[in-house]
């Protein structure tokens, strides 16, 4: 099928541009959609840490005690915002959570068994987060973390992660 010069553009045309057209717009959603998620290492549940119809809850019940299933009562926003600026800043796309809320028996039970945990932990209060970052140096994102965070900050170098609370400015190194 030929088309004279008057009738416009062909189909092959009009199919070919909005292909091209649609190209453009997927690579540019992609490249803004560099989202941070997150995979809970005692659940094995993977979560994006930020975007649109992310919710408190949704955070409460992705850093749930994994022991008693129980959720906090809300998890300070500031633990949050610290882990994505980590990942942000040492352009980390995944971030690995070894613990956020702790029940208090269950800590109980940790600190019986002769763990590094504290009797009045922030994890009993849903206020700390353990984590590293895929591909990012423990050694480079504490003393980052220890520049940048107002709470506590604790590092674990043999066992591989930071830990990050909302109680007063103090750091620890634990094995």
């Amino acid at each position: 099928m030929t088309v004279s010069a008057g009738e416009g553009p062909s189909k092959k045309a009009v199919f070919l541009a909005a292909k091209g057209q649609f190209e453009v717009e997927r690579l540019a959603a992609t490249e803004t959609l560099e989202v941070v998620y997150a995979r809970n290492l005692h659940t094995h549940e993977v979560m994006p840490l930020e975007g649109p119809g992310l919710t408190a809850d949704a955070r409460e019940r992705f850093l749930r005690c994994w022991f008693t299933e129980e959720a906090p009562e809300g998890i300070p926003p500031v633990l949050v915002e610290r882990i994505l600026a980590a990942a942000h800043t040492f352009e980390s796309r995944h971030v690995r959570i070894i613990s956020g809320f702790r029940h208090p028996k269950y800590n109980k039970m940790l600190r019986k068994k002769g763990r590094e945990v504290a009797k009045k932990s922030q994890h009993t209060l849903g206020h700390a987060v353990d984590f590293n970052l895929a591909g990012v140096s423990i050694k480079a994102l504490y003393p980052w973390l220890r520049k940048t965070h107002d709470g506590g900050v604790g590092v674990y170098r043999y066992s591989g992660f930071v830990h990050i609370d909302t109680g007063r400015k103090r750091t620890w190194s634990g094995s």
